[in-house]
């Protein structure tokens, strides 16, 4: 009866411990054709302004490099030097989130194009005062790169079908595009 005991404690064990194992395979992984670790920032402005290889690839993905990204999020693989000027140190999951940001970004770079997710405003608002990059890490601290993930993964899956890419504003929105046409967020 202690042998019966004894292997039944093991055999749960095993499979309490497996359970989360079988539960992270499942979650996407960042695709290295973004090549995010290698990106090269610093310059003013939004990123799909920048023309660099990653970029451009992004931009020929269209639409499709939304989750590609937000399945990056959760990658903290550090990049191979600091992206953003003033940064001590950057991770692919951080530049994604730029990248993001950005894509979401009108042209005069002050209006994001969707809500409900975390972006520079919600940190700034959070954090006020607080450079960029204290924010940003302040706010991971607290919430945890998979809390952003998941945001951003949930804004998705409700809008997929109504994000377009705006060629004027050179940025994705929500909505229809023959009524966004010359409306700003």
């Amino acid at each position: 009866m202690r042998r019966l005991k004894i292997v039944t404690l093991v055999t749960g064990c095993a499979l309490l411990f497996a359970l989360p194992l079988r539960a992270q395979s499942g979650a996407a992984k960042c695709d290295p054709s973004l090549d995010l670790a290698h990106v090269q920032g610093g310059a003013k402005g939004r990123l799909q302004e920048d023309g660099s290889s990653q970029t451009r690839h992004i931009l020929e993905l269209g639409k499709k490099a939304i989750p590609l990204l937000i399945a990056c999020l959760t990658d903290k693989t550090r990049s191979k030097s600091p992206f953003a000027n003033f940064w001590p140190v950057t991770a692919v999951g951080d530049i994604a989130f730029f990248y993001l940001c950005d894509l979401f970004t009108d042209s005069t770079w002050e209006h994001s194009t969707i809500d409900g997710v975390v972006t520079w405003k919600t940190l700034e608002a959070e954090y006020p005062g607080s450079p960029a990059w204290g924010a940003w890490f302040d706010f991971l601290k607290t919430r945890g790169r998979r809390h952003v993930q998941k945001v951003w993964y949930e804004k998705w899956e409700k809008e997929e079908a109504m994000i377009f890419w705006d060629d004027n504003e050179q940025c994705f929105k929500i909505g229809s595009p023959a009524t966004q046409r010359n409306a700003r967020p």
